[in-house]
């Protein structure tokens, strides 16, 4: 999963801005905005997270990434397969989705005393009801893609009114 913050009209000006820094003004404008927008962005997902796999699939594998054109938030899409085998690259969905619940699964397994038998059971009761809005990634992305926009605006701000004092962080 992974969003952009791409530009709207109030962030024109500070994308040209950047665009037309010193390269490592610019580099340093990243590193900054990156250093804020990590640890905001993974409290907010973790704010959203009840559930212990919730937690290990989206939270902790948020990660932000910065360019000069946008400020990309994502999450579930590194890291290994968990114990079980449940794979966050590809099974995020239903951690963030929610799963039918009353689906139901049949299989043939072999009795303790030989024989074979059938068995039914509800697969998906570990997860949540299905909600098409999402559970956590979704509804923090809607509230911190404002707060990221102004970050990234402010961070600029800072970012070359530092470079003009001649100062380096």
């Amino acid at each position: 999963m992974r969003l952009d913050v791409r530009a709207s009209r109030e962030l024109l000006a500070a994308i040209y801005a950047i665009r037309s820094l010193d390269r490592t003004i610019a580099k340093l404008n990243r590193q900054q905005t990156k250093r804020v927008a990590g640890p905001e962005w993974k409290k907010a997902l973790s704010e959203r997270a009840d559930t212990r796999l919730e937690h290990r699939v989206i939270v902790d594998t948020a990660v932000v990434s910065v360019s000069d054109q946008n400020v990309r938030i994502q999450s579930a899409g590194k890291g290994r397969p968990l114990t079980g085998g449940f794979n966050p690259k590809t099974d995020y969905h239903a951690t963030e989705f929610g799963a039918d619940r009353d689906r139901r699964t049949t299989y043939r397994r072999k009795s303790r005393k030989g024989g074979t038998h059938e068995v039914t059971r509800r697969a998906a009761t570990a997860m949540k009801p299905r909600n098409s809005s999402g559970y956590v990634f979704f509804p923090a992305a809607k509230e911190m893609i404002p707060r990221m926009a102004r970050l990234w605006v402010q961070t600029t701000v800072r970012t070359i009114a530092t470079a003009f004092e001649g100062k380096q962080e």
